[in-house]
């Protein structure tokens, strides 16, 4: 894997520093080519001072590189637990480094404003979805049906009292 130079190792830090992790891992990993968590370890070296993490070259039994668009996809579905082991399958890591890695792959969507689904299916093929908006009818309607009796009985008695 290609190394990066001083400069833009002194360009990694300073976003960074400015509180921009995640642009600064975006950014080495446009420099190197790198997958997301070798990118978040170099940049967390960085930012301690550190070296450079270096890794070994990308091997055949690695992952496809196309899992993070599948992550991102789970992750647009609100399936984000299926995101986490499908991260963990593909690297090998424990369940901490794997959330990690898909909450920043996450934060990075939200940045981004990264939606490949709309909002209206998520909602329309909920099941319970449209039994909460019955309930909630019901409920209005018995209220209002409440509030007309007790104040037709109120008027009742206060018409019989005179009043």
């Amino acid at each position: 894997m290609p190394s990066i130079s001083l400069d833009q190792e002194t360009q990694i830090k300073e976003i960074a520093a400015n509180g921009n992790k995640i642009a600064a891992i975006k950014l080495y990993r446009e420099m190197t080519g790198a997958g997301l968590k070798e990118a978040k370890d170099a940049v967390e070296a960085l930012m301690l001072g550190g070296a450079v993490p270096r890794s070994a070259p990308f091997q055949a039994g690695e992952p496809d590189p196309s899992l993070e668009n599948r992550i991102k996809q789970l992750l647009a579905e609100r399936k984000k637990i299926e995101a986490i082991k499908a991260y963990r399958e593909a690297y090998h890591c424990q369940l901490k480094e794997a959330k990690e890695a898909v909450d920043l792959i996450q934060a990075e969507m939200q940045r981004e404003g990264y939606s490949s689904l709309s909002s209206a299916p998520a909602i329309s093929n909920d099941p319970f979805a449209e039994e909460g908006l019955n309930n909630r009818r019901r409920l209005l309607i018995s209220v209002a049906l409440v509030l007309t009796l007790a104040g037709g009985i109120a008027l009742f008695f206060m018409l019989r009292s005179g009043f």
